[in-house]
């Protein structure tokens, strides 16, 4: 049974936390960290807290044969996801990623459809899915052209949105009778792992020539800025519908380009005004009843 008002809860909690993480993977990379292995190390150490937590609880609801399903999750959502997210980070900036990053409802929205029969594409639902893209949309103006590094970079965040809306629907499917702590720890570990071996066979061995303050922001992603959002999102798939979950990660692109304005110094300007206003009205249209 689905309860939305505690779905929208734990939805909003996770977006405002994750509303921290582009500036920080902005300045990890700033600050020694490559962008495989920083991914890599970030989630398999939240996995392994998440495992531990699970195995003391006892509950989880898995059997062996779920095992191979949530690894191939893990690849996509942790591991694919990811890897494209953070090189995209690097060749743009945090706003921007934060922006791009978060088209995922629109894709999530047009595809859950076709595994959802309570998630039908209505005219209320596509018309607040737009004008929250458009929001996305209306911010992103002004940060430049889509061209050499910089288009890469943006090209990655939407191939990374892509595959984390997807993921999202499959992850909706699976958590059906699991623990969502479960599912966390073990697609988290098995996605992070191929990421850390990729990291360290292109980018050689890792946290070498991290700083300080790229050790405190890894500290801060894996205890706070991980563990804590990913329980909650995936607590609000289970508890509510996924096509109306998915749109509250339209208010990321807003937090993260305030966040990279106020503490990197990155632009801001009417665009991002406007584009909130878009974003919290495409929120309500598609939550409206």
């Amino acid at each position: 049974m689905q309860d939305n008002k505690k779905a929208a809860f734990y939805a909003l909690t996770a977006c405002i936390i994750w509303g921290t993480v582009y500036v920080a993977i902005k300045t990890g990379l700033d600050h020694g960290l490559r962008p495989l292995t920083f991914a890599g190390t970030r989630f398999l150490a939240s996995g392994l807290i998440f495992l531990a937590i699970t195995a003391a609880r006892g509950r989880h609801g898995l059997m062996w044969r779920d095992l191979p399903v949530l690894a191939i999750l893990g690849i996509f959502q942790t591991g694919i996801q990811n890897a494209l997210f953070f090189y995209g980070v690097e060749l743009t900036g945090a706003g921007v990623s934060a922006i791009f990053i978060n088209t995922q409802p629109f894709f999530v929205i047009l595809l859950a459809p076709l595994f959802f029969k309570g998630s039908g594409i209505t005219a209320r639902r596509l018309s607040g899915a737009a004008l929250g893209f458009g929001g996305v949309l209306v911010t992103s103006l002004g940060h430049g052209a889509m061209t050499g590094e910089y288009g890469l970079g943006v090209a990655a965040l939407i191939l990374s949105a892509l595959t984390w809306g997807g993921s999202s629907i499959a992850a909706k499917k699976i958590m059906k009778g699991r623990a969502p702590m479960a599912v966390t720890a073990v697609q988290m570990t098995a996605g992070a792992l191929p990421l850390l071996l990729a990291g360290m066979a292109v980018e050689g061995p890792p946290l070498t020539e991290v700083d300080a303050t790229g050790l405190a922001v890894l500290g801060y992603l894996v205890i706070f800025a991980t563990s804590i959002p990913f329980y909650l999102w995936y607590k609000a798939l289970q508890a509510g519908e996924v096509g109306r979950v998915s749109v509250f990660s339209f208010i990321l692109p807003v937090l993260g380009v305030l966040s990279g304005a106020l503490l990197l110094g990155e632009p801001l300007d009417m665009n991002i005004l406007l584009g909130m206003a878009m974003v919290a009205a495409g929120i309500v249209i598609v939550n409206k009843g």
